[in-house]
């Protein structure tokens, strides 16, 4: 893959369900995932082709008992003297044939791309267009910096942007334009990024370039306000 998903791809977003149904990602990519997992038809039944896919390598393995070294190996790392949980339920043995699973579908996920990490995520917003389309999927650093990820911009004809504002006391300010397809960086001033975790947000279409006088002039695309993820340390 590229430094971020380009998940107005097919192809990568498909690869993105294989590896999130492996479980390989962190909890950032999981939640960035998840957010636009919540809101796609299509990326829902990417993940149900995976899993679908994956239960059958699952079905043709074999349960193999780890060698005994391995047994020793786990014991002096982690100290225990007694008899451990793991070896009186046979969780290990159990867990041997996924371990071939997830073994072969890396192999044939890395074939296609790298494995990249996306930046840190405290909160996410999803723009959605009026029939559920997730346009673009905004995630915000707890720095501020802003990481936007196009998806389906539907509503942004040619020589057209979307621009992303943030509302203070009924004021738009921009935030800065939205990508056609891949992913941008936006970074917001100090005093904007002090507002942004509570403020309301809105997506306008634009001429290409940007609103020309500072305001939105296009009809408005989506608005609301960043949602935390789980695990976020950021009080909203």
């Amino acid at each position: 893959m590229s430094d971020q998903w380009d998940l107005t791809s097919p192809e990568e977003r498909h690869l993105a369900a294989g590896e999130y149904v492996l479980g390989v990602l962190n909890s950032d990519q999981k939640a960035r995932f998840e957010a636009l997992l919540a809101v796609s038809h299509d990326v829902r039944n990417d993940v149900d082709d995976w899993r679908e896919h994956l239960q059958l390598f699952n079905e043709r393995l074999d349960p193999k008992t780890p060698p005994k070294e391995i047994w020793q190996r786990i014991t002096h790392a982690t100290g225990t003297r007694t008899t451990p949980w793991w070896q009186r339920l046979g969780a290990w043995q159990a867990m041997a044939a996924s371990f071939g699973l997830i073994a072969v579908a890396l192999g044939l996920l890395w074939q296609q791309a790298e494995l990249t990490s996306p930046p840190e995520g405290e909160a996410v917003f999803v723009v959605q267009d009026e029939s559920r389309t997730p346009g673009w999927i905004i995630s915000a650093t707890q720095g501020g910096e802003l990481i936007v990820q196009a998806i389906q911009p539907t509503q942004v004809g040619n020589e057209q942007t979307g621009e992303l504002w943030l509302i203070a006391d009924g004021t738009p300010i921009s935030l800065g334009l939205l990508p056609e397809q891949g992913s941008r960086r936006l970074q917001p001033s100090a005093e904007l990024r002090a507002q942004l975790f509570n403020a309301d947000l809105a997506v306008s279409v634009e001429p290409q370039g940007g609103a020309p006088e500072g305001q939105p002039t296009g009809p408005i695309i989506d608005h609301g306000r960043l949602t935390p993820v789980a695990g976020s340390t950021i009080i909203f």
